[in-house]
């Protein structure tokens, strides 16, 4: 049965519109608690679908009333089409969400069996008599987090984008930041390093974020491993109180053994980023050591004694003898049956991690193990400057000796993120199909925005997200490709309509649009960027440990008009405009300046 948490905070919301119904008489009326719906008895199966507009995680109450004793059905869904759905899946581990109930006449109060996320739920009624439903409920829940973040622009489209990104990481915070809260109730690290600065974005939110990354700390295993979701630092909601009945045998062996090398280092850099957006040193004694000792793990997979080798098998899934069970997951479109097919892509970012590790270690003051981080990314970049990188063509490669016209898009973004140039290698994965999975479309933009590509940057959220729109979605999907896919197939693959992992743009458009990031931990010292591009006007709301920092930017004929409002807290602002121009601001204050002056 239903319990709530006592760190969350729930409000009570109603079914905003019925999509569908068959033998129901006023079915209207459980529209925003307006009055009572008559499921007609002797018909067969009546049923009504109730849609609550947003994402809602939590529990659903029914207040009933039967004239014989009838059978009451829920099922749960964030797809119309699925929440009408009778036929099983075919997955062994997932189950469509359903609650079933055998009353018998009288008044009853009908909950949900176990915690719920959905938009759509349908409800169905099989008896001899009637049976009267005074008003559909549900209890929401959401992580305590005052929103005060905000970002809008002259481009309604990606208006429209930033709050189906901003609902997403909202709903995603809960007693951990859950990947999608349909389905898994597990922290999975790399959905958390893209929902936290989502959520940082909107919120401000530090407690959560640790708490999360503590979690994923305490999954470690003895020898520095870190399993991709944190099943064992206790990011679950199967195990405790059966909250989630519907994926038997989740988490098990496979998930809490199952190491996804890029996550680890996505769990080295999300320390830093936490960091640098939170200001909390505290992670550099409480989190810093696994963060080195996930990093000698990887180590022990890679030998740059000898350039090129690995230990673990080429091309291939490998289960050693400790029963870890190896994947680089960069994204489903390249090969989806080769989970190694971009080894250059996890090497890049492997090297991010030391050049994440270096600068902790340096504000920790712990020079031996900053000299370290160093000297492992000097014999890194050696290793992947001599194996994969292609000196003629000037462009990164997915594994050694590739031909240039065979490279994915995946190398390119990830040596951008590590500070590396490859031109070339940006133009061809800008002009290449976007990737499925939402964590690799939003490092592709994060990476064109990096490089100064803000045009294309854009236009890759208009088309990926501007897609989720056009189905009328209120949350981010897992996976981009589901238009090409009809909803059974798409489910029997197992995908949500609201995942953390796509919500980046509700960061990336005021971080890069608007252009508010900081240059110094804890957002003491700021740059503020405007990149317009074809906009008439951006304008955002950043909360920081600082304060909230207001910036609304707007083309004044051949210039642009920057209005600011820094906290008291911020140290020192630049301001960059595109034509090169700067200027430094210290205080806090209220400033109006101008791209010409």
């Amino acid at each position: 049965m239903f319990e709530k948490y006592p760190n969350l905070k729930y409000t009570t919301v109603f079914p905003q519109r019925i999509t569908t119904a068959r033998m129901v008489r006023s079915p209207l009326s459980l529209v925003e608690k307006e009055g009572e719906a008559v499921f007609l008895g002797g018909f067969g199966e009546s049923h009504t679908l109730l849609d609550f507009d947003r994402e809602v995680v939590g529990c659903v109450t029914v207040e009933i009333s039967c004239e014989a004793n009838a059978y009451i059905r829920m099922d749960y869904e964030e797809d119309a089409e699925l929440a009408m759905r009778r036929e099983p899946l075919a997955s062994s581990w997932y189950r469509m969400v359903t609650d079933e109930y055998e009353l018998s006449k009288g008044r009853h109060t009908l909950t949900s069996k176990g915690r719920r996320g959905f938009r759509f739920v349908c409800l169905s009624v099989k008896s001899e008599g009637d049976v009267t439903v005074h008003g559909v409920s549900a209890e929401k829940g959401v992580f305590p987090a005052v929103q005060s973040g905000s970002f809008r622009c002259s481009d309604e489209k990606l208006n429209r984008i930033w709050d189906i990104s901003a609902a997403t990481a909202r709903a995603c915070m809960q007693n951990f930041y859950e990947d999608g809260v349909k389905r898994d109730g597990l922290l999975w690290i790399g959905d958390y390093r893209v929902t936290f600065p989502s959520a940082f974005y909107l919120t401000g939110d530090a407690a959560l974020a640790k708490k999360s990354l503590m979690m994923i700390r305490d999954s470690r295993y003895d020898c520095g491993a870190i399993p991709a979701c944190s099943a064992r630092g206790g990011a679950e909601q199967h195990g405790k109180d059966k909250a989630i009945s519907y994926m038997p045998g989740i988490p098990g062996d496979g998930q809490n053994r199952w190491i996804i090398l890029n996550y680890m280092c996505d769990y080295i850099i999300a320390v830093e980023e936490y960091l640098i957006l939170t200001g909390d040193c505290s992670v550099l004694t409480e989190l810093l050591p696994s963060a080195f000792d996930a990093a000698k793990f990887l180590l022990t997979l890679i030998d740059l004694e000898t350039p090129g080798t690995w230990y673990i098998d080429d091309y291939a899934q490998k289960r050693d003898d400790k029963g870890f069970n190896y994947t680089i997951l960069t994204d489903c479109t390249m090969n989806p049956k080769n989970s190694f097919s971009s080894k250059g892509a996890l090497l890049l970012e492997l090297l991010a991690s030391f050049q994440s590790l270096f600068r902790m270690a340096e504000k920790a003051g712990e020079n031996e193990n900053a000299q370290w981080a160093k000297e492992m990314e000097m014999r890194l970049d050696e290793h992947i400057q001599t194996h994969y990188y292609d000196a003629v063509h000037g462009q990164y490669l997915d594994r050694k000796k590739q031909r240039f016209f065979d490279i994915s898009q995946y190398p390119a973004p990830y040596a951008v993120l590590a500070g590396k140039e490859d031109a070339i290698g940006m133009e061809r994965a800008l002009r290449s199909v976007m990737p499925a999975l939402g964590f690799s479309m939003a490092w592709r933009v994060e990476a064109a925005f990096r490089c100064g590509y803000i045009k294309q940057a854009l236009n890759d959220i208009r088309f990926a997200w501007g897609k989720m729109l056009d189905f009328d979605s209120r949350t981010c999907w897992e996976r981009l490709d589901v238009p090409e896919m009809n909803a059974t197939h798409y489910y029997d693959a197992l995908g949500s309509f609201c995942h953390g992992w796509t919500a980046s743009p509700a960061w990336q458009l005021p971080a890069w649009v608007t252009g508010i990031r900081p240059t110094e931990d804890g957002f003491r010292k700021i740059t503020v960027a405007p990149n317009l591009e074809s906009l008439d006007f951006a304008d955002a709301c950043v909360p920081t440990p600082c304060g909230n920092i207001n910036a609304r930017v707007e083309r004044d004929g051949k210039r642009e008009v920057l209005y600011l409002e820094l906290p008291s807290g911020v140290e020192e602002c630049l301001v960059q405009w595109d034509n090169g121009k700067t200027k430094v601001l210290t205080g806090g204050g209220k400033y109006i300046l101008r791209s010409d002056e």
